[in-house]
């Protein structure tokens, strides 16, 4: 049988074939934080110290709309349900972990781009609850089976005399899932969540994304919002596109409607949720979506038409990108900065840039600035927030930088101070910045030249502080304020600490800037229903709009000249305009009728729950009001077995068999296992372990593998065993740079059966003893895009890795003198290997790219071919089988070149969804060796081509498929068999690309 190598290729496959959801993903385990619990009637809420406001507001939540969202689906969840509120990053978002029965809340708000402010923590605890309640109300079988898995493994037909098969060309894995609801669906009911409470509701920045979208011809097609894996703006337009079409719903239908199209897809036989759409309203979801379209273009082509004979929009400057923000004139000259995503397909890949409007050039200062900041008034100094590198816990803080153009040096001035949306104040002593701590914002003034920090307000009740501006006489600070819904401008009197209202009203009034003489105040407002902006003067209270958009303009800036810089939304996403003299609008061609906040269904009584929302709804709800909820320590919670069946073909034959997993609610330890069979009782078998309450992750990794096979009457039976057991986290303040440190025990053995007439005698013995210390470091530094899966094109990642290997091969038997019975006589090969694999990415114009990877190994010393590098197959020179190319030096080279064949292919066909495909060219160069010095002329060379295509399964599953070709130029032979100068095929299906 082969050796320990591939069985840890054979098990590292059956891994990647497992989606992320299941197999475990790099976390920092926060092992500073203590843990407490709040146990309610039906939930469990876990949290850490500083997060108690949060879990006790998430507590009482969870329980007001326990009742009306399970009576709309109605569905109640047989356990209690565990919520785990987290607030030590500064990161905001909820998930709903619907078969592992858990919800996770991060305590601070979040503040996205495309959508309007509304009381964190009542919406997203009552969006994710919905997930949960109506995602399992669809399932098609129990909670503890997700999926089942088709599987396929091929192997090469060339071999070795001590291998039973060739190596791996074909890998597959399909997930069957059990809970098949398009991404639409699913956030559009999340956002829904129930007629009356009003968490969540159709606000401006919503209406916003979709006006642009109809009006621009921009909407997602039916197909394209089943699933996510679009840049920021098209992920959104899933979410926002699902909750109108879902309130259509609705208001035509009936709200029970909804349910029973989630009811529909309980049947294990349907997988199309356009036919569950025709069995809940007698119309498939392609001809709902063209009704709900046609509604549309004739609803804002009528609410627009005024508007679009009086436009005012200004003249784009920066047309590049999804995300141009907080637009910032210099103090002298003509120079504007803003934060910018350039090409990048997420929102939260901003940088500062300046522009220079004489020139047009451009100035990349730094990356990963996300939040407003501000020039000094002499235009030396830029400060700034970004999140950079993690604490020495693991956690990523904003926190506060200067730049200097003088030295053109970035200088820190806090750490881990979760500041950001810093202001100079006029005379550039001092900055003003707001501070987030469980959920809450407050605004804090620093003395940059003795760094202390000051609390200027003590909100405590989950209140949201935004932008803060100095006035120019520096006696006061200028900010808006969210204590529920919606945005209001502030003044805070730094003498007396007074706050008193500039603009509060019922509608959404953000970003305020003062003119630099400080008698008018600019801000952005969507009082006409369409966010524009305005200014006011300070002392008569005029205000006037003095821009008139379809989209959205937000972010005003204005310069001594009276020039107006703004941020202005249109379908592709937010771009930097200006508006030389700005002039008032007049207000009858700027009318926009409103969408009400609340759904009107079809019949008040057509599924709307009998519960009472009257003290829950908003603004009835008063949260800084809490129960007096009993505090316990978190003790572990074992969620028990989930299970994913699977049938796998693999070396011809049929095996039946399953993953399992299971973990503590926390994570605090996790169990992932697998076991198949087959008819001919061959098994695989592994468990692995890891325990999370240290720094680093604890593992513990035990693999089995059992084959049978027979030569005439002879029969074998091979028993190969390893178990790992080690440590693996990351480099303190480099959450890319990530360490295994590892012993390896490994023990392969074999039975054989011999017929000797009518006699059957056998032989057990044990062929190979293994012992590895092993160190390994891997770096994954690859840009994210929409396309960093199956095209990378920026960044690196590479692995590194020391083994000191102390092994035991069998080289005959011997008598034991003592018994007289038949032992193993061993070889020792003790050695050190070294091995490394080095990916490096080029983008190119296009979405073209050039991909170089170095591979290389050494070991120190000889050794028996059964430890031998293998240079060839799908992992190596891809014209050549695994086995063909052998040595204890191992050196290749490959060059490929990929680029988009189809884009946006969007194309269906139950259950996949065809979204883009690849082509690339490569070239293989390389060999392994066993002499003194690497022989060039000897390098094998193989060209060839790859497909590549993206899908999703399901409408949530992430599906890759690829297909590659390969040509050996060289013709060579190895133990007596020819290689060369033939095409070989590689074919696989799995969650994600093996490079």
């Amino acid at each position: 049988m082969h050796k320990r190598f591939k069985s840890i290729a054979y098990f590292a496959m059956l891994l990647l074939l497992l989606p992320a959801a299941v197999w475990a993903q790099f976390e920092v385990n926060h092992t500073e934080l203590k843990w407490f619990t709040i146990e309610t009637e039906h939930f469990f809420v876990h949290f850490h110290e500083g997060a108690e406001r949060s879990a006790k507001v998430v507590a009482k939540v969870a329980e007001d709309v326990y009742g009306p969202i399970t009576s709309l689906y109605a569905y109640k969840p047989k356990d209690k349900i565990h919520f785990i509120i987290r607030d030590h990053d500064d990161y905001s978002n909820g998930a709903a972990f619907f078969y592992d029965n858990k919800i996770e809340i991060w305590a601070p708000a979040m503040e996205f781009e495309l959508r309007g402010t509304h009381n964190w923590l009542r919406n997203v605890v009552t969006h994710e609850f919905t997930h949960m309640i109506q995602l399992q109300s669809a399932r098609k079988t129990t909670r503890k089976i997700p999926a089942f898995y088709l599987q396929w493994i091929g192997y090469e037909k060339e071999t070795r005399p001590d291998v039973l098969y060739g190596f791996p060309n074909t890998i597959v894995s399909y997930p069957i899932a059990m809970t098949v609801i398009p991404s639409w669906f699913a956030e559009g009911v999340a956002q829904f969540q129930l007629p009356g409470l009003g968490y969540d509701y159709w606000d401006t920045h919503r209406d916003m994304l979709l006006r642009t979208a109809v009006l621009e011809n921009k909407l997602l097609d039916f197909n394209q919002m089943g699933s996510f894996g679009k840049n920021s703006i098209g992920n959104e337009r899933a979410y926002n596109q699902g909750y109108s079409l879902v309130s259509y719903i609705a208001q035509k239908y009936g709200l029970n409607r909804l349910r029973a199209a989630s009811d529909a897809m309980r049947s294990f036989t349907r997988f199309s949720f356009s036919r569950a759409l025709k069995k809940a309203t007698g119309k498939s979801g392609f001809e709902l979506y063209r009704e709900w379209k046609e509604h549309l273009q004739k609803d804002y082509a009528r609410k627009t038409r005024e508007i679009r004979r009086h436009l005012v929009t200004g003249q784009i400057i920066e047309k590049q990108g999804i995300g141009n923000f907080y637009p910032r004139w210099a103090p002298q000259g003509q120079r504007l900065a803003y934060l910018s995503t350039g090409p990048a397909d997420y929102l939260s890949q901003t940088a500062l840039v300046i522009r220079d409007l004489k020139n047009k050039r451009i100035e990349v200062i730094k990356g990963g600035v996300s939040t407003p900041f501000d020039w000094s008034a002499d235009g030396k100094y830029l400060i700034y927030a970004k999140k950079t590198d993690l604490s020495r816990h693991g956690s990523r803080f904003y926190d506060l930088y200067l730049y200097d153009f003088d030295s053109k040096k970035e200088l820190r001035l806090t750490r881990d101070a979760r500041a950001h949306s810093p202001a100079f104040s006029p005379d550039a002593r001092d900055i003003v910045f707001v501070v987030n701590h469980d959920g809450t914002q407050n605004l804090a003034k620093m003395d940059l030249k003795q760094k202390k920090f000051i609390r200027l307000t003590h909100f405590k009740n989950g209140e949201q502080v935004f932008q803060p501006r100095w006035t120019p006489d520096g006696q006061s600070i200028l900010f808006a304020r969210c204590t529920r819904d919606t945005r209001d401008i502030f003044q805070l009197d730094l003498r007396s600490g007074k706050i008193t209202p500039l603009v509060e009203d019922q509608h959404d009034n953000r970003n305020p800037f003062l003119s630099p003489d400080g008698k008018t105040l600019y801000f952005a407002s969507d009082r006409t229903g369409i966010f524009n902006i305005y200014r006011m003067d300070l002392q008569s209270r005029q205000l006037e709009q003095v821009t008139n958009v379809l989209g959205g303009a937000f972010m005003p800036a204005v310069n001594a000249r009276g020039n107006l810089a703004f941020a202005t939304f249109v379908a592709e996403g937010y771009k930097m305009a200006w508006l030389e003299h700005p002039q008032a609008i007049p207000e009858p061609f700027t009318v926009y009728p409103r969408k009400e906040r609340t759904v009107q269904v079809a019949s008040a009584a057509n599924g709307l729950p009998n519960v009472n929302l009257e003290k829950i709804r908003s603004p009835r709800y008063d949260d800084s009001h809490l129960p007096n909820y009993s505090v316990k320590p978190y003790k572990n919670m074992y969620q028990g077995f989930s299970f994913l069946p699977r049938i796998v073909r693999d070396y011809g034959t049929t095996k039946l068999g399953t993953y399992l997993y299971s973990s503590d609610v926390l994570n605090s330890y996790s169990v992932l296992g697998g076991f198949d069979m087959n008819k001919d009782r061959d098994y695989d078998l592994f468990a692995l372990i890891d325990y999370n309450k240290y720094g680093p992750t604890i593992f513990l990794e035990a693999y089995n593998q059992v084959r049978h096979s027979s030569v005439g009457s002879d029969k074998f039976r091979y028993n190969l065993a390893e178990v790992d057991l080690g440590l693996r986290g990351f480099i303190p303040y480099h959450p890319n740079h990530r360490w295994r440190v590892a012993f390896v025990y490994s023990r392969y053995s074999t039975k054989i059966t011999s017929r000797f007439g009518n006699r059957l005698q056998s032989i057990n013995a044990t062929y190979f003893i293994g012992r590895t210390a092993q160190v390994r470091y891997t770096y994954d530094g690859v840009a994210p895009a929409i396309d960093s899966d199956a095209n990378p094109r920026h960044g690196r990642r590479f692995t590194l890795e020391y083994d000191r290997d102390w092994n035991l091969f069998i080289n005959g038997f011997e008598v034991n003198t003592t018994y007289g019975t038949l032992q193993e006589v061993y070889d020792k090969y003790n050695y050190n290997r070294v091995q490394g694999d080095w990916h490096e990415y080029f983008g190119l114009p296009g979405r073209h790219s050039l991909m170089l990877r170095l591979r290389g190994g050494y070991i120190d010393k000889p050794i028996d071919s059964f430890f031998n590098f293998f240079a060839g197959g799908m992992e190596g020179i891809r014209g050549y089988p695994y086995y063909s190319i052998e040595g204890r030096k191992l050196l290749q080279a490959t060059l490929a070149y990929r680029f988009p064949l189809f884009w946006n292919m969007d194309f269906a066909l139950a259950p996949f969804y065809f979204d883009k495909m690849f082509l690339g060219v490569f070239f293989d160069y390389g060999d392994a060796y066993d002499g003194k010095n690497f022989d060039f002329t000897k390098f094998k060379k193989a060209a060839g081509a790859e497909l590549r295509l993206e899908m999703f399964s399901f409408y949530s599953f992430p599906t890759k498929l690829f297909f590659t070709a390969a040509y050996g130029f060289d013709a060579f032979q190895n133990r007596g068999v020819h290689y060369g100068k033939e095409w070989r095929y590689y074919f696989g299906i799995t969650f994600g690309f093996l490079d």
